[in-house]
């Protein structure tokens, strides 16, 4: 004879009536509350007013409790139950920056690599935080206050990294809101928060990391053309243009004209389900301002021109093998080129930089300049995009020329 399951013993019961459903599951909910009547601290009493009354916990007030009083002790304790059921129920920070983020890619609002990014400045700014291990709704004005000012001030963030974690601050409240986690209005809070620019880290990055000097430059555009592969034709486009390498990379013959590249497309990364790193080309580039047509030099149509002679048959014009090349590959052959030359490595953004500053120097017209970078504004050229591009020897020459009295 066999030996019957637990559940199939449960199963014959519930089928021939031993069992009835509807007593098991009041079992059920009689068990949960007694146990969330367990939970409550409070001394439950019968007053004068012929009331029950009790407290039940309650951040907002300056004692952690506010009173409650019903007119039957039962209806007293389906207060509690459904208070401690509710808070049991209610979400911590992690969980609703989830629920909103995966809207946001849900509805395509943000693509995966920017989902990814944000998850790691997530991770970098909140975990293991006091604001973390509260329940959402607990969250006041007060702790979120102390969280932002405690942050600036312990990981010492820069004003950049400051504007990454309030983008985050902003979206998680705004659709905590909306769900009815919080009460908080996050625009009214940021518009009265005060922090001086003051409290901010300073630690900007000398100017000669962020572009490349002339000479530089001129030993890069020298060794590309001695060698002049897919990589390093690549790294002088973006030298000739100062498209992002993402434009780069997805860049199809079709969008180049005898006058003007066309830029509407870029590659993005990610990594799958399987934690895989994935490259993908979109039809749309970063931001609205980057689908723009850019200028091609005299210059530029050499390196278009070799650029032909290495794939004159393919549909991208960095293709290898059948596929678009990857980002990676250019940012490598670019520090390949500055090992070669004995020159501090900096990659593809670099070069980016280089080209703004170049403009901004030469007093190109600033609508032009801004077109070409793919931006909305020459402030933010100005402000991310600008450098001293010159040597202390070339900076020494020019003040004495300005200053010749």
């Amino acid at each position: 004879m066999s030996i019957l399951s637990d559940n199939e013993i449960l199963n014959y019961a519930l089928q021939n009536g031993i069992i009835d459903i509807n007593t098991i599951q009041t079992q059920i909910e009689m068990n949960e509350r007694k146990r969330y009547l367990e939970m409550h601290n409070y001394t439950v009493w019968e007053g004068n007013d012929g009331n029950f009354h009790t407290y039940l916990p309650d951040s907002t007030k300056k004692n952690g409790r506010r009173h409650i009083k019903r007119s039957t002790e039962k209806s007293l304790q389906d207060t509690i139950v459904d208070y401690y059921k509710n808070d049991e129920n209610e979400p911590y920070m992690e969980s609703v920056f989830y629920e909103w983020l995966d809207r946001k890619l849900a509805f395509g609002e943000i693509e995966k690599q920017t989902y990814e990014r944000y998850e790691v400045d997530f991770k970098r700014f909140f975990t293991d935080t006091k604001i973390s291990k509260l329940k959402f709704r607990y969250i006041t004005e007060f702790d979120l206050e102390e969280f932002i000012k405690l942050s600036i001030h312990k990981k010492n963030l820069t004003a950049k990294a400051y504007s990454n974690m309030k983008t985050l601050i902003n979206g998680i409240f705004k659709y905590a809101k909306k769900r009815g986690y919080t009460t908080i209005s996050i625009t009214a809070f940021m518009g009265d928060l005060d922090i001086s620019s003051k409290v901010f880290n300073k630690n900007k990055k000398a100017d000669i990391q962020c572009v490349f000097t002339e000479e530089e430059m001129n030993k890069i555009i020298e060794y590309a053309w001695e060698n002049p592969i897919l990589g390093n034709m690549g790294y002088l486009l973006s030298a000739y243009t100062g498209m992002r390498v993402g434009e780069i990379v997805a860049l199809k013959w079709e969008d180049i004209t005898n006058d003007y590249i066309y830029v509407h497309r870029t590659q993005i990364r990610y990594h799958d389900e399987n934690g895989k790193e994935v490259y993908e080309i979109r039809d749309t580039p970063k931001t609205e301002a980057g689908i723009r047509k850019v200028a091609i030099v005299k210059n530029l149509r050499k390196v278009l021109k070799q650029l032909r002679k290495i794939n004159p048959f393919t549909e991208y014009v960095f293709e290898k093998n059948g596929v678009p090349v990857t980002k990676h590959v250019l940012d490598m052959c670019l520090y390949r080129t500055c090992d070669k030359l004995q020159i501090p490595r900096r990659g593809m953004h670099v070069l980016r930089k280089t080209y703004a500053t170049r403009l901004l120097n030469s007093n190109v017209d600033e609508a032009i300049i801004i077109n070409q970078m793919g931006h909305t504004d020459i402030k933010t050229t100005k402000g991310y995009y600008y450098y001293n591009d010159k040597t202390f020897e070339k900076m020494a020459d020019l003040i004495e020329t300005a200053i010749n009295y």
